[in-house]
């Protein structure tokens, strides 16, 4: 596993350094959640926004890095990618930004308990929202992006499968694939993601195949270490 340049660390958490643009926030409970920062030329996006007690770690973050905070971009709407961003959109005046399937999810209008999809997901998903942990705090204001949209340095690409709007992020001068929770690199490879969180997991092997078209050297999942190599040919295997 690569070494990166480390800004903090703490029982709770860890921000390095991956690439001189890019920085991992990795969150260590309950499981190991990721957001990532990445500079543009008129400041900082966020992509993902973690749990909801996870706010303050990602502001010392921001702080360390010394840009402000321009935008949010939330891959999908689950509590662990979206907990912190409305309390991070009052303090940093930052434009929440996710897909508009995804958007009514963010703003407590449906909750993604009463989706469509497997039933292992539904009942996991079920369950969460009993235990009041699956719905994140409503965001007021999100504006919706499109596939094939350009935000900054970033292309948005529509992958639904996880989650109805779930979206990925390509940054062509990274080579680098933001892709939510379609894909992680677990236990040496790269692996599909947890099937039991996944709706749809039919759609998602077809959203999959997007990756195909895109010289990715860089994989930055929702969960786990980052992979660097081929990233290309690693999806081809998958699919």
């Amino acid at each position: 596993m690569q070494n990166y340049e480390q800004l903090e660390k703490s029982a709770q958490h860890i921000v390095q350094r991956v690439r001189p643009s890019i920085w991992q926030i990795s969150f260590h409970y309950p499981t190991p959640t990721n957001c990532w920062l990445l500079k543009d030329k008129d400041g900082l996006t966020l992509i993902d926004a973690g749990h909801t007690w996870s706010s303050k770690f990602i502001l010392a973050a921001i702080e360390s890095i010394g840009h402000p905070l321009r935008r949010i971009i939330i891959t999908h709407a689950h509590p662990d990618h979206a907990g912190a961003a409305n309390e991070l959109a009052g303090k940093t005046q930052a434009i929440v930004m996710a897909h508009q399937s995804e958007i009514p999810f963010l703003q407590g209008q449906r909750t993604m308990a009463n989706e469509k999809g497997s039933l292992i997901c539904r009942a996991i998903l079920s369950t969460g929202r009993l235990l009041g942990s699956l719905d994140s705090p409503s965001i007021e204001r999100v504006q919706p992006v499109a596939d094939g949209e350009e935000l900054g340095s970033l292309q948005v690409i529509h992958t639904p499968g996880h989650t109805p709007g779930s979206i990925s992020l390509w940054d062509a001068d990274e080579q680098a694939i933001f892709c939510g929770d379609n894909l992680l690199f677990s236990m040496g490879a790269v692996r599909v993601g947890l099937p039991w969180f996944t709706l749809d997991r039919s759609t998602q092997n077809k959203s999959l195949k997007r990756y195909l078209d895109l010289p990715a050297q860089l994989l930055l999942s929702g969960h786990g270490p980052v992979y660097a190599g081929d990233v290309t040919s690693k999806i081809r295997k998958l699919i």
